[in-house]
Parts: structure tokens; C-alpha cells; sequence
């Protein structure tokens, strides 16, 4: 659904498109803090929850790597080095 909406969002920097992105990027990281009260009601002794657990942590990470490619579809990442010339010193 995530993914859908940041589809509909666009490329163009605006308040919608920027309120997507950073709801894509804080749900996972939100949800991966707290791994632990989502399987919580399911640990039983005889029940193995390393790969649903696993799984969920791939999810949310794939989640976020989506996150992290709409910011920089957006071009809000810096990435080349004319986002980074004002930390330079000027030449001699």
C-alpha cells in the first residue's frame, strides 16, 4: 500500500510527497524497534519464530530501502558533489 501511494505521490517535491516518503521511512524503522511486542503473544515453547520474525525484519527493511529510493527520487539524498560544495573551502 505504501508503495502504491508513493507511486501516486509523483516526482515533484511538495508537502504530499514529502509526508509519504517520511511515513515510508519511519513505519519500518518503528516497526523494527519493536520486533519483540509483535511476536510476543505467539512464543510458546513448542512454536519457532526465527523465520516469521526473520521475514518480518526482511520486510520492513525492503520497506525501507523503498523509502530511501523515493528520497532520492525526489533528489533529497545529496548524492553528487554539487550538494556538497558548500562544505568546501574555497579556492586559493
Amino acid at each position: 500500500m505504501m508503495g502504491f501511494m508513493m507511486w501516486m505521490a509523483g516526482n515533484t517535491v511538495h508537502l504530499f510527497s514529502i509526508g509519504i516518503t517520511f511515513s515510508a521511512l519511519w513505519q519500518p524503522i518503528s516497526a523494527l524497534q519493536g520486533v519483540g511486542k509483535v511476536f510476543e503473544p505467539y512464543k510458546d515453547n513448542k512454536v519457532d519464530l526465527l523465520g516469521p520474525k526473520l521475514l518480518f525484519i526482511a520486510l520492513n527493511l525492503g520497506g525501507l530501502a523503498l523509502g530511501v529510493w523515493k528520497l532520492n527520487t525526489l533528489g533529497l539524498l545529496p548524492t553528487h558533489s554539487s550538494d556538497w560544495v558548500s562544505s568546501l573551502p574555497p579556492a586559493q
